[in-house]
């Protein structure tokens, strides 16, 4: 007879594979009207978790897997970096699979995990990315998931974290702090929850200040080329900005090149501040003032976490919730902004 699954049990109750592993752990978010479906619809195909499964896995795969969005020069080299060291200090080797910003490569790579018997992953969302289903099959294996940078909210898995909203709002009040009174920005792909996260710090600090929150002056990009025709538009405006706030490498890749193109002086005509993961801005000209994200630090707490999920086996208990990590970041002060005094010294 054929074991059942998760799966099966999620086709047959019209949910997610997801909400039948919840559902079944009595997580909160859950309704307990649900719950006691599910439970009613596992005990009549008799349903049992496969704990010899999750004991294989435990103790004898030494492979974690790592999925992200994309193989890039910016943020993520410094994560995978990050998350081998780690990894190799404690045994395991890491399998790295990019999904191109697509969730059908997403679950693909999934399935690679799973058929490789991962002993946990690491996972960076996709941009397509809105629910966690795919995950289904390493959930009942029993294999620990942390998500990394990229996230979903209220998954019940493991996150370790930048504070994106905190530090966008600290990035733009520099600015602020600065002089500026015509703030810009340039952020990536609206429909990523780091891009809404990072866009609603900037909109909060204008609207706290009490400056103009002008929505053509509210750009997005998904990568230089792009950020680069952003500035070149906003240049145009008959009040251009002078204060430009950029939420990546990716992004200020392409906008400052077009702000000297303009022949504008930076900072003295339009002061610039960025997301970083610290290199970038010391190479460019004039170097970028940054809000610092450290991306070797988050992958080394990532794989720490996962590390000592996969040695405890606390996320197999059943009131399992999920924990958050957030790394601090910090601003480093650079050649495009102006000081802090700069307005009392005029």
């Amino acid at each position: 007879m054929k074991r059942i699954t998760i799966k099966d049990l999620a086709q047959q109750a019209g949910v997610n594979p997801s909400t039948v592993s919840r559902a079944l752990k009595d997580h909160p978010d859950i309704s307990p009207a649900l719950r006691d479906r599910v439970k009613q619809l596992a005990e009549q195909l008799h349903y049992r978790p496969n704990h010899m499964a999750v004991y294989l896995r435990q103790r004898t795969s030494r492979l974690v897997g790592l999925v992200i969005p994309e193989i890039t020069m910016f943020f993520y080299p410094s994560l995978i970096k990050g998350v081998e060291q780690v990894l190799h200090n404690h045994g395991f080797s890491l399998v790295m699979l990019p999904s191109n910003e697509s969730l059908d490569r997403e679950t693909e790579n999934i399935q690679i995990c799973f058929d490789n018997d991962v002993a946990g992953l690491l996972i960076a969302f996709s941009r397509e990315t809105n629910n966690t289903e795919h995950l289904a099959l390493l959930e009942e294996a029993g294999a620990p998931i942390v998500m990394v940078d990229k996230v979903l909210e209220n998954s019940g898995f493991d996150a370790v974290v930048l504070d994106d909203y905190s530090d966008a709002r600290a990035a733009v009040t520099h600015l602020v702090a600065t002089g500026c009174q015509r703030i810009a920005g340039v952020f990536g792909n609206p429909n990523m929850h780091i891009t809404q996260l990072r866009l609603k710090g900037f909109t909060d600090v204008l609207k706290a200040s009490q400056l103009p929150l002008d929505p053509e002056q509210l750009l997005f990009a998904n990568d230089a080329a792009e950020a680069q025709e952003c500035v070149q538009q906003l240049l145009r405006a008959p009040l251009p900005p002078d204060g430009l706030f950029a939420m990546s490498d990716e992004i200020i890749t392409g906008a400052l090149p077009a702000l000297l193109d303009s022949g504008r002086k930076i900072p003295d005509d339009c002061a610039v501040v960025c997301m970083s993961d610290g290199l970038l801005p010391h190479f460019l000209r004039p170097q970028v003032t940054f809000l610092r994200h450290d991306g070797f630090a988050l992958g080394q707490l990532a794989a720490e976490r996962l590390c000592a999920m996969i040695k405890s086996g606390e996320h197999l208990q059943a009131d399992y919730q999920g924990r958050q990590i957030v790394l601090e970041a910090q601003l480093i002060e650079q050649e495009t902004t102006r000081p802090l005094n700069a307005l009392a010294l005029k």
